[in-house]
């Protein structure tokens, strides 16, 4: 088809996830049709952002784009330097994606300097252009960078033009960076940015660079690496429920321990894979000055922090630590020795930043692939919340293209794509993403996995605490937290959701379904998760949410206890205790209750059913997989607080109902098909093959002139 048609065709029919499907095919067409620029730049303008998206995406796929005889840019780099200053933010930051891919078109380095100042994803995907086009215009981008430096005076902004001279190369790039280095009036934080970047230069390594593959042979163990820099990682998983850090934080601390645990099992299920002999797990440091250096027994369960100078207060500004993640892994790895699988999820700044580390070095990556945020943006545009005419508002925000796009590249190029099980899997990402999942050699569905011995430990204590044996320190605590309700809300079963304080996880309208005058009279709620001494913004826009439902001096009178993120077997025993009530303080039976938007499989609502409870779940995602309506849980649409409001009430009365039968069977569930060691099995094998591969293959050939 043409590009005409194509326009045509997008903007006549189909969802906006089938927009984002067939900008590829838009831009495979422009590729080779240089005179659609026209076309592409009126859809630019037009008022469908989604299109206008697609447009410009296409326009920098053009080839074969001639200067006119007068010397100026083609009519292509002319497009996309007028984007660079749209007044439109959303094509500002596709523009600079858009010219990562081109020649150097010198008039567009100014602008790209200016956006790279904004910081966030605008200021990276400029950042990404700028060093995209280090080779040949390197020169005149240190000038203009340095022109930049003399005229700002905000750290944060000099701390990123100083991190991209350390992206140039050329005299005048160390000369600048020295200089800065040697300031004593300069910020901490650019001084650091500037010796970094002096360091790699001296190494040589500001990429990091191919290693020859190593087969470890029969006897020697695999080292894997697995990665969130959402979260800073610790073995007790002191901070989970606290800022980013939510389930997966728990599910990588126990999966690397279920790794090592089951190297021997996994070794007999796969005869001809070695086992695995050491885990990395790499997470956010506390603070910038991190080296990244693992920190643990040398064949065991490593934990390495990577320091990054900006503080994520928001989800965009992660995005801004892009160069830093990317040095922080590549000296990680490069400190633990041959590694020789890296598993990465998430479409997130850590994973584009170790997927850029893994293809330079070699390492083969195993991609968690699920469609996010791809069936957010079809739940939304269903609500009425997102349309073709502010999709590039809500973009700019939410960054819905950019996340959705590195999900389906990672998927397909990934050495191995694991899927998250949903009950319409293959129909749904290849309605959502675009994906066929036909060819098990690269795909395979892979349930997450918890440690079912930690619930059945909470579990033998509350039972026995509900008989009157001694309470623990977790169950004295929340005795205490349960205390302060009124004497005649003492005694009503619980209603529980433990989560991160953030909107797509739904918390406030959980409080919003639960504050019906009818509903409070039947339990109270307790929500376990955020950081209530620091909230972040995503933090602190849900609690203000909650406050307009329920005044924060009144929360204890009308039933809510929120208290904050608590670590992750602390957790555990509060669910357990849910079920089988505290004496004379929370009766027994409680319900929990997930009121994400989306949740592509939902480890705490597994720990909840392991522990016996009865669940309130997301009817889209995951859930639908293993919850058996109205036996073992309730699947809703947790994005309508009515809706959500009725299934807990309906809750509350089955919860009741043969409560014994329904906990053996959903523990038997979760044990049988949601086993951590169950999961660490089938991942080693896979890492195992594509190791195998890998070494089989060699280096592929643009690696290998680099080695």
């Amino acid at each position: 088809m043409t590009v005409e048609s194509l326009l045509r065709t997008m903007r006549e029919t189909g969802s906006l996830t089938q927009v984002l499907m067939a900008s590829e095919r838009l831009s495979d067409a422009a590729r080779d049709e240089p005179t659609s620029v026209d076309a592409l730049t009126a859809a630019i303008e037009g008022e469908d952002q989604a299109v206008a998206i697609a447009a410009l995406h296409a326009v920098a796929h053009i080839e074969h784009d001639e200067p006119d005889p007068h010397g100026a840019a083609g009519a292509a780099d002319t497009v996309l330097a007028e984007a660079l200053r749209d007044p439109r933010a959303f094509l500002r930051a596709h523009a600079a994606w858009g010219a990562a891919r081109r020649r150097p078109h010198l008039p567009s380095i100014a602008p790209l300097v200016a956006l790279l100042t904004a910081g966030g994803l605008d200021g990276m995907l400029a950042q990404r252009a700028l060093e995209a086009w280090r080779i040949d215009a390197s020169d005149v981008i240190v000038d203009h960078l340095t022109v930049a430096l003399q005229t700002r005076s905000d750290a944060p902004v000099r701390r990123r033009l100083t991190e991209t001279l350390g992206l140039m190369s050329g005299p005048g790039a160390i000369a600048a960076l020295e200089s800065i280095a040697l300031d004593t009036d300069e910020a901490d934080a650019v001084r650091e940015a500037a010796r970094d970047a002096l360091d790699d230069a001296r190494r040589g390594d500001a990429a990091p660079r191919a290693t020859t593959p190593v087969d470890p042979g029969a006897d020697e163990a695999l080292t894997v690496a697995q990665l969130f820099l959402g979260a800073d990682i610790d073995s007790g998983l002191r901070t989970v429920g606290s800022g980013n850090n939510g389930g997966i934080a728990t599910l990588l601390v126990r999966l690397g321990d279920a790794l090592l645990a089951g190297s021997d099992a996994g070794a007999e299920a796969h005869s001809e894979s070695p086992a695995i002999g050491r885990v990395l797990t790499i997470s956010r440091g506390g603070d910038a000055t991190a080296d990244g250096d693992a920190k643990a027994a040398p064949d065991g369960h490593a934990y390495s922090q990577i320091g990054l100078p900006v503080a994520v207060t928001r989800a965009e500004d992660a995005w801004s630590n892009y160069i830093a993640a990317r040095r922080g892994i590549a000296r990680a790895l490069a400190a633990h020795g041959t590694v020789h699988a890296i598993h990465l999820r998430m479409a997130d700044v850590g994973t584009l930043a170790a997927w850029d580390v893994a293809r330079a070095a070699g390492i083969p990556v195993i991609f968690t692939a699920a469609p996010d945020p791809h069936a957010l943006i079809e739940s939304l545009e269903l609500a009425g919340t997102l349309t073709r005419e502010n999709f590039g508002d809500h973009d700019a925000r939410d960054r819905y293209w950019f996340r959705a796009q590195l999900v389906r590249e990672l998927a397909e190029a990934a050495a191995h794509t694991v899927l998250m099980p949903r009950e319409h899997l293959q129909a749904d990402l290849q309605r959502l993403v675009g994906i066929d999942i036909d060819d098990p050699a690269q795909y395979t569905p892979v349930a997450e996995g918890i440690d079912v011995s930690v619930i059945d430990a909470a579990v033998a204590e509350a039972r026995e605490a509900a008989a009157g044996a001694p309470a623990g320190t977790a169950l004295r605590e929340l005795t205490g937290l349960l205390e302060e309700l009124p004497p005649h809300r003492r005694g009503l079963p619980l209603l529980i959701s433990v989560g991160r304080l953030h909107r797509v996880k739904g918390m406030s309208t959980i409080v919003d379904a639960w504050a019906d005058p009818a509903l409070q009279e039947r339990c109270n709620l307790l929500i376990v998760g955020g950081n209530l001494a620091r909230p972040s913004a995503d933090e602190a826009d849900q609690l203000a949410l909650i406050d307009t439902v329920v005044d924060p001096q009144a929360r204890a009178a009308r039933g809510l206890l929120i208290v904050g993120h608590r670590p992750n077997q602390v957790a555990a025993q509060w669910i357990a205790a849910a079920r089988f009530g505290i004496p004379g303080l929370a009766a027994p039976h409680g319900v929990y209750v997930c009121g994400s938007m989306k949740e592509e499989f939902g480890l705490a609502i597994l720990e909840a059913m392991a522990a016996g409870l009865f669940v309130i779940a997301p009817r889209r995602g995951g859930p639908a997989t293993y919850i058996e309506p109205r036996r073992t849980g309730i699947l809703v649409d947790t994005t309508d607080a009515g809706c959500l409001r009725a299934a807990i009430v309906e809750g509350l009365g089955l919860a009741a109902e043969r409560p014994d039968d329904r906990a053996a069977a959903s523990r038997t569930l979760v044990s049988d098909r949601f086993s951590i060691h169950t999961m660490a099995r089938t991942l080693a094998g896979i890492y195992a093959t594509a190791h195998r591969r890998r070494t089989a293959a060699g280096l592929p050939r643009d690696l290998e002139t680099n080695a």
